[in-house]
């Protein structure tokens, strides 16, 4: 039972994975169209110089375009990576604007902008599984960092 259990999750938990980044995307891009004030008001409390509606507008085109690629399986690693760059982005906010997150008392802000620590964590598995014949180019030797 528990070997059934793992192999199915195996089977899955890729298609689950990019699936639910995708649906997040979509979503949280969509809203963006609806009502942008919210994330210029952050982004005004953080990075100013981009806290206008149409950055948000095209932010939320990135994401929209982003779920389409992980639900087409298109792209893969370059879909992950844009992905990761979406959630790093937010996450900067903690280093920029401490006031806005809190720590270690984490604001309600901070908590909404914490979860995108593990998304961000999904997005590099989907770069991990992404096809062989997807794969990112390598890095040149010089420029590579190796983990032992």
């Amino acid at each position: 039972m528990e070997m059934m259990l793992t192999t199915a999750a195996r089977r899955i938990s890729g298609p689950f994975l990019r699936f639910s980044l995708a649906v997040i995307l979509a979503w949280i891009g969509a809203l963006k169209f609806v009502d942008p004030s919210p994330v210029v008001g952050l982004l005004q409390a953080s990075l100013p110089f981009l806290a206008f509606n149409v950055f948000v507008y095209l932010l939320g085109t990135v994401e929209i375009v982003v779920a389409v690629l992980l639900v087409t399986g298109i792209a893969l690693p370059y879909a992950g990576l844009a992905t990761v760059g979406l959630f790093a982005g937010t996450l900067t906010i903690f280093a920029i604007a401490p006031a806005v997150t809190g720590f270690p008392a984490l604001t309600l802000a901070g908590q909404f902008l914490l979860k995108d620590l593990g998304l961000m964590a999904a997005a590099v598995n989907v770069i991990a599984m992404a096809p062989a014949s997807q794969a990112l180019p390598a890095m040149p030797r010089s420029v590579a960092v190796e983990v032992h």
